[in-house]
């Protein structure tokens, strides 16, 4: 008998059979008395809801009628009749006056949907707002209705559900039309919480999310434990559409937990537990001798499994076993040793093939200044032979040239030299904003047109870095942006924290980077300069490995690069 046949014999006939004579006339004894309860409970907090929004849209509505009627609206309404009101002032009233009311949504638009000034979307200013068009067409003024509006955010643009109300602003002279909105969020969804002790959401129609919910209430652990274990079935949830004109775009739905029965359901519980827990123990002395036997060498095996999932893959497991168990034992023990093997070979197989592409880009390198060096020489063998009369100039040329590729000759093999003995880090606790410093210090004349720009975050943590080494790496990025810029530019440093990580970045206005050449600008010998050896960000992005950390370019449409250094939160150094 295989070992999940032994404790599933065992659990059955000891646990099973008690549990399942006890539990249907119990669970439906107490469905009965709970369906009634919620039900009352559920009205009432439908009755609430309703009210609420009801309360809310009248808000909006009487927001609209404020601003509107109000003398800022008027005199925007007189000196744009009068063809005085600058754009691009009014541009920004929208967002002071919604600040100052407590919206999410406020906007003024002529007849026409035109935008003269936006709030919740100041990039629609001047452009007619197809949504408020729509809101004009099919709801009168005053009239309170739900909308799903575009609101522009730090992160982008995105919809939000709000009480959209709009009225027109008095005046006969190039009227306007004020809309004003109360955003339907996780605010309201707490109120509504509260109004009603139930959870809330707020979902859009078709929307498989909802758009705002409340923080859960709901039963305690124990509550909600007794009620799995008695398969209770009750009302829990009610959903209201949103009255609109034309079909709903959301509902809200108000789900009650069983707080306030907790006390009898826990009652029941513990006397069905009572029962169970006699009838149980049979099996669960059963149940502890054959654990004690199995988990053992099972837990062993875990363990191993979780050294071999961390890269261990010497793990062996050594503890007494039986039957199926021994066997699995002694398969694992040879699966990390054929790991560990293949490990190695894969390894020396990856290191082989890594300079043997190093030096075919190195031959490649290198023998480009070997063909001007062959011409010239050439060239001043023939003007021997044939007494040129202009053959100091010819060898002055010539010299100059060989020397030239010399020097570049020696520039790839120093630069090749240091690729391949690059010194071990040495980490030492250091602060991101030091480094940042640090690096602009060696800066104080920035070269001509160009602007350095300080950016770092505050309270960043402590990160364990090589200080000489990860200052090499920013002082390259730093010099290479400069010189994608030679008409000027800025350079911005920066600094921040991303979850576990630090980030330090580079970026540039410059022209940019190819999308083509971003997969292989890491890569040595590979570069876009004029004379550059193309090992400089392979050597940065060996260094930044070498710490745990990732080296990453973005480079948008447009123009501009950013190289951004990612390092662990006080992580030592991959050794």
């Amino acid at each position: 008998m295989t070992l999940r046949a032994k404790l599933t014999t065992a659990f059955a006939l000891f646990g099973a059979l008690p549990m399942l004579a006890a539990t249907w006339p119990v669970s439906r004894a107490l469905s009965r008395s709970l369906e009634a309860e919620h039900a009352v409970r559920l009205d009432t907090a439908t009755h609430a809801v309703e009210g609420e929004l009801r309360r809310l849209a009248s808000l909006a509505a009487e927001a609209a009628r404020e601003v509107a009627r109000g003398s800022e609206a008027e005199a925007l309404a007189r000196d744009r009749a009068q063809g005085l009101l600058d754009p691009a002032e009014a541009a920004g009233r929208a967002a002071e006056w919604m600040e100052a009311r407590g919206l999410q949504v406020l906007a003024v638009t002529d007849a026409g949907a035109v935008v003269l000034s936006s709030g919740h979307l100041p990039g629609r200013a001047g452009d007619v707002d197809p949504e408020l068009a729509a809101l004009y067409a099919s709801v009168p003024p005053a009239r309170p209705v739900p909308r799903l509006v575009t609101r522009a955010t730090p992160a982008g643009l995105e919809p939000l559900l709000a009480f959209l109300a709009w009225e027109p602003v008095p005046g006969e002279q190039a009227p306007l039309r004020v809309v004003a909105g109360l955003a339907l969020g996780p605010r309201v969804a707490d109120r509504l919480a509260s109004l009603t002790g139930g959870d809330v959401s707020i979902v859009a129609e078709g929307a498989d999310r909802p758009i705002a919910a409340s923080a859960p209430r709901g039963a305690g652990a124990l509550g909600r434990l007794a009620a799995r274990l008695l398969w209770t079935p009750r009302v829990r949830a009610r959903s209201l559409p949103l009255p609109a004109a034309g079909p709903p775009v959301a509902r809200v739905e108000v789900a009650l937990s069983a707080a306030g029965l907790e006390r009898t359901e826990l009652q029941v519980a513990l006397v069905f537990l009572s029962a169970l827990g006699i009838s149980a123990a049979a099996a669960l002395l059963l149940g502890h001798l054959l654990a004690r036997r199995i988990t053992r060498p099972l837990e062993a095996l875990r363990a191993g499994a979780r050294q071999v999932a961390a890269g261990h893959l010497e793990a062996r497991v050594a503890v007494p076993a039986s039957g199926e168990v021994r066997e699995l034992v002694a398969a694992f023990n040879a699966m990390t040793g054929d790991l560990a093997a293949s490990r190695e070979r894969a390894a020396a197989a990856e290191r082989v093939a890594a300079w043997r592409e190093v030096a075919r880009r190195l031959a490649h390198e290198i023998k480009n200044p070997l063909t001007p060096i062959a011409m010239s020489v050439e060239t001043l063998r023939d003007a021997l032979e044939h007494g040129r009369p202009d053959f100091k100039e010819i060898f002055a040329e010539g010299t100059a040239a060989i020397q030239e590729e010399v020097r570049r000759l020696k520039r790839i093999v120093d630069e090749f030299s240091r690729f391949a003995r690059m010194p071990r880090p040495e980490p030492a606790p250091a602060a991101a904003a030091d480094l940042v410093d640090a690096l602009l210090a060696l800066y104080p004349a920035p070269p001509s047109g160009i602007r350095l720009v300080r950016e770092v975050q505050g309270g960043l943590p402590v990160v364990a870095v090589d200080r000489d080494q990860i200052l090499q790496v920013l002082l390259n990025l730093v010099r290479n942006a400069v010189e994608a810029m030679p008409g000027g530019g800025e350079v911005r440093v920066g600094a921040r924290r991303e979850g576990e990580e630090v980030l330090i970045s580079v970026s540039d206005t410059g022209p940019g980077i190819p999308p083509e050449s971003q997969q292989s600008i890491f890569e040595p010998y590979f570069t876009t300069k004029e004379g550059g050896t193309g090992l400089g960000l392979a050597i940065a992005d060996r260094i930044v490995q070498e710490h745990g950390g990732r080296l990453e370019v973005a480079s948008p449409p447009g123009g501009g690069a950013t190289f951004t250094v990612r390092l662990p939160v006080n992580a030592p150094a991959s050794p």
